[in-house]
């Protein structure tokens, strides 16, 4: 059997351990895609979300050629649960399958000679879980970003002033952790003769 495996985020650059055998080819269904899902670690990640303005995607076919295998294949690069790796045979579909994704597909799949299943990474928008039971919207989502990009200008902020506070010390105060940090790159910096009353910086 030939198995397309449908992609449109990290997959198509961080394969991982996927298994295909062919590259990316850019004529996939067109499917309704946002960056609605948040990761542990802050980021957005592309899931299909209904009602979304429909995007191009990208397909591969597996290396594997029977469907449980292929999608467990799937489910190891994702890291996620088999029943988040959807699929539609020609004969079957997974279970809960928004119907505009199915019947993109429905189209989408006779027009491939030669491929017979589908398999993709249905996970959800998990926006009001994360988010106090806030619907996903696109102002929340720019929101998000801002608000990390925000966050990374203050983190960056105190790292500066905390190196700044260690490096300017005065030449005289070689207290442990400054010393240590020193040896991690943190330069003792050269304070002008100016600020000294009687003696010159050593």
């Amino acid at each position: 059997m030939n198995i397309a495996v449908i992609g449109w985020g990290s997959l198509l650059w961080c394969r991982g351990s996927l298994r295909i055998r062919t590259k990316w080819r850019g004529d996939g269904p067109v499917l309704p895609i946002e960056f609605a899902r948040v990761s542990e670690d802050g980021r957005l990640t592309l899931v299909i979300h209904p009602g979304s303005a429909p995007q191009p995607t990208y397909w591969a076919l597996s290396e594997l050629d029977e469907l449980r295998a292929a999608r467990r294949n799937l489910k190891e690069r994702e890291g996620c649960p088999l029943a988040n790796i959807h699929y539609f045979p020609l004969d079957e579909a997974s279970p809960s399958i928004p119907p505009e994704v199915e019947t993109e597909l429905g189209s989408w799949l006779p027009k491939h000679k030669g491929v017979e299943a589908v398999i993709w990474t249905g996970l959800k928008t998990n926006w009001e879980e994360k988010f106090d039971k806030r619907a996903f919207s696109i102002d929340e989502a720019v929101r998000h970003l801002e608000k990390l990009d925000e966050e990374r200008r203050q983190a960056r902020a105190t790292y500066d002033r905390a190196k700044e506070y260690v490096q300017n010390a005065p030449p005289s105060i070689q207290t442990e952790v400054r010393k240590l940090m020193r040896e991690r790159g943190w330069a003792d910096a050269k304070l002008s003769d100016l600020l000294f009353e009687g003696e010159r910086e050593k």
